[in-house]
């Protein structure tokens, strides 16, 4: 009977001791190791990282380089490429403009740009914010994903992409379209008078948000970093299920390559914001607490959109939404693009937030190290 009780005897007072550790270690701590053990086995360049508990940052970290060819480390200070993680920032815009009276979600967007098609008609900012508009927008999902023209303004992007049809009926179905998000800014541009890159602008001046900026390749960026591609071997995959290779590297050596060239400002609105993991957190955190939009409003941003049928679906008013296992309300993103992988994750009733950046496409087991920084922080 001993024999058989020891080692289970033995297990109990292990725990007790690993639980002892546990509590005698603070959370800053046990993040710094869970970061510096995991930083290599990413893969990514440079590794950005930053944390809230209670809507204050409790945790920021950068490792690595934001610059391979000139040594460059990252800091926490270092601004890198947001991809969809910039959905939530145009969404909030979005909705600043509806709290003014400026534009209506339940409008059809011809209202605002009248230039559109006809069976633009039935499309409304709501399912443009919340993925159900159908908007396609191009025939080769590459010349939208390499495009290298540089638009002024997303209403004079929308001129090339306005005249494909829509791949659904607007309100039946979710299908996640980052250039539904063009439209929005060329409705937003039309109601406003003001460029996207000018009325995001104005709308962080007026709300005292910093360091967010737009990926313009033409401008200055202070501390913008350097993208990459760390694995490629990595396919390219499409919204239409397409898979493509890479050939535009044939002839490149090297494990880990420049990113492709592209600019984004035929999605400025979608993926086309820059900012350090900190002053992307401090956002959330700002809106979360209700010193950029009203409560109501935060309330329906922050709640999951229904289809014709009734059935709810996993994104808000630009934000998706999702539960942190099956039980606290999360609010967040996921974002890739040529040159950089995105997570952005806040829980707004604990305050507790995560943003993580990495400069590289091709990144390994990042959602597993998000989920496990939520795990050391929630209470």
């Amino acid at each position: 009977m001993h024999r058989r009780l020891l080692p289970s005897l033995s297990f109990l007072l292990l725990c007790a001791w690993a639980q002892a550790q546990t509590k005698g270690v603070s959370v800053p701590e046990r993040l710094e190791s869970l970061v510096n053990d995991r930083f290599e086995t990413t893969r990514c360049p440079g590794l950005s990282v930053a944390v809230a508990s209670q809507n204050q940052i409790v945790f920021s970290k950068a490792l690595g380089k934001a610059d391979i060819e000139q040594g460059v480390p990252l800091t926490t200070a270092s601004v890198q490429r947001l991809a969809s993680l910039s959905k939530p920032i145009t969404g909030t815009i979005i909705m600043d403009l509806v709290e003014q009276g400026k534009l209506s979600l339940d409008a059809s967007v011809r209202q605002y740009l009248p230039e559109l098609p006809v069976f633009y008609q039935s499309v409304s900012l709501r399912e443009l914010l919340s993925h159900q508009s159908g908007v396609k927008g191009y025939a080769d999902e590459e010349d939208v994903l390499f495009s290298t023209v540089h638009y002024s303004s997303s209403r004079d992007a929308l001129k090339v992409m306005m005249a494909y049809p829509l791949a659904f009926t607007p309100g039946t179905k979710v299908e996640y379209s980052s250039l539904a998000f063009t439209v929005l800014g060329a409705a937003a541009e039309a109601a406003t008078g003001r460029s996207f890159p000018q009325l995001s602008m104005d709308f962080f001046s007026r709300n005292s948000i910093h360091g967010l900026a737009l990926d313009d390749p033409y401008a200055i960026v202070p501390r913008r970093v350097h993208g990459y591609l760390v694995d490629r071997t990595l396919n390219l995959q499409f919204n239409d299920g397409r898979v493509a290779g890479r050939d535009y590297l044939k002839g490149t050596a090297g494990e880990i390559t420049n990113a492709h060239y592209y600019d984004i400002s035929n999605r400025y609105p979608s993926g086309g914001f820059d900012a350090s993991a900190e002053d992307l957190l401090r956002f959330v955190i700002a809106v979360g607490s209700g010193k950029v939009l009203k409560p109501d409003t935060v309330d329906a941003m922050w709640t999951g959109q229904h289809t014709f049928d009734g059935a709810r679906t996993v994104f808000g008013l630009g934000w998706g939404v999702s539960k942190w296992k099956e039980k606290a309300d999360m609010v967040g993103m996921n974002g890739l693009e040529l040159s950089t992988t995105a997570f952005l994750r806040y829980l707004p009733r604990s305050g507790v937030g995560v943003a993580l950046l990495c400069n590289a496409e091709g990144a390994k087991g990042l959602p597993e190290l998000v989920n496990d920084i939520l795990d050391i922080t929630i209470p």
